[in-house]
């Protein structure tokens, strides 16, 4: 009798376990079924295509979007007025062609790329899994030889979506703006493949490494952020060569002069970020381009650079306030396994930027 109630106690825990993934999985498709639907272009081809690999270039949009929040706190812009939708419909500040829309489009695009390949490593689609193409053994100056194996990202399959994905459609039509957005969207992903690193475990007797596997690792996604960031410093202006089929640098000498011919039909490396147009001042709120302004900003007072309340602030001064806040102090390890801390009274001073 007792066998017979645990007997069906186990069956019905399997039977709720496989009601509740039903639900889950049902819920999953539909979440991503919606996101499809408003889509346009290829995108939506390849979200209708793929619609749970649509989900997961939704989740790296959003990693990339934190990141560009992270990196540009000290700036007047700092992505804060940029959603998702922007992104994957190519509104506002994405299609203003200037320094900040050409690091959206790379960091973008590379968040794509980052979390499809994230997530075939994972096994969590099925269109995808490892890169099995390393095999063998493996060598490099320095190092010990290792034997190729583990579960190598697939960056290749996640560069190819992100490209199918977020590139403009070879049929629109091929105008400055479509050729600045294939190339910030290609550099984007070449961070990627230029910092693709090794992991390695060594396996033996007693922690000898007599067998040592590797397998090949993305960067992490804040590495990618950080790189495109200088590039954004020194990204290239760029316009149309005469047949309107490629860049071309938009160069000048010294005092104003335009370069020589030779220099001025150079094309900007396929590493760098490009624009076409001077970015604003980002003083003031620009609806067109989900621009906030500066109001309210917190600037350093003591800062001369961009961070500075100088130059945060546009010149129209700033507010100071004195503030005490509660913050977690004199910290300790207690053995075993949490960590016990004291509530502080922390006072400190905020300059915020005035307005008009």
């Amino acid at each position: 009798m007792i066998a017979r109630v645990c007997l069906l106690s186990f069956v019905s825990l399997i039977v709720l376990a496989a009601i509740d993934g039903q639900r889950r999985t049902r819920q999953i498709n539909e979440d991503a079924n919606r996101f499809c639907s408003w889509l346009k272009g290829n995108k939506l081809r390849n979200c209708l295509s793929h619609p749970l690999l649509g989900l997961s270039a939704r989740e790296g949009v959003e990693e990339a979007l934190k990141e560009c929040r992270s990196h540009f706190t000290d700036r007047r812009w700092n992505c804060s007025g940029v959603t998702i939708a922007d992104v994957f419909q190519n509104e506002r500040m994405l299609k203003a062609d200037n320094r900040e829309s050409s690091y959206l489009q790379a960091v973008s695009s590379a968040g794509v790329a980052h979390q499809i390949t994230r997530d075939c490593s994972k096994g969590t689609r099925e269109e995808c899994g490892c890169d099995n193409r390393p095999q063998g053994r493996g060598t490099a100056p320095g190092e010990l030889s290792w034997e190729w194996g583990g579960c190598s990202d697939d960056f290749r399959y996640g560069i190819q979506f992100s490209k199918d994905f977020m590139d403009p459609s070879r049929s629109s039509e091929k105008s400055l703006s479509y050729y600045v957005r294939r190339h910030n969207n290609d550099a984007g992903r070449r961070v990627i493949i230029s910092k693709m690193d090794k992991t390695c475990k060594c396996h033996g007797v007693s922690g000898s490494c007599t067998v040592k596997v590797c397998w090949r690792t993305m960067p992490k996604m804040k590495a990618i952020a950080t790189e495109l960031r200088r590039k954004y410093e020194h990204a290239i202006k760029v316009k149309l060569n005469r047949n309107k089929t490629k860049l071309t640098r938009l160069s000048r000498g010294r005092r104003g002069r335009k370069s020589n011919k030779r220099n001025s039909n150079r094309r900007p490396s396929s590493s760098s970020l490009v624009y076409a147009e001077d970015s604003p001042d980002f003083c003031k709120p620009d609806s067109r381009y989900g621009i906030l302004g500066t109001h309210g900003r917190s600037c350093n007072k003591t800062s001369s650079g961009t961070a500075g309340c100088s130059q945060m602030c546009c010149g129209r001064g700033y507010n100071t306030v004195n503030r005490l806040d509660d913050v977690k102090c004199n910290c300790q390890f207690i053995w075993c396994c949490h960590v016990k801390c004291d509530w502080c009274k922390k006072e400190w001073v905020q300059h915020t930027c005035k307005g008009d």
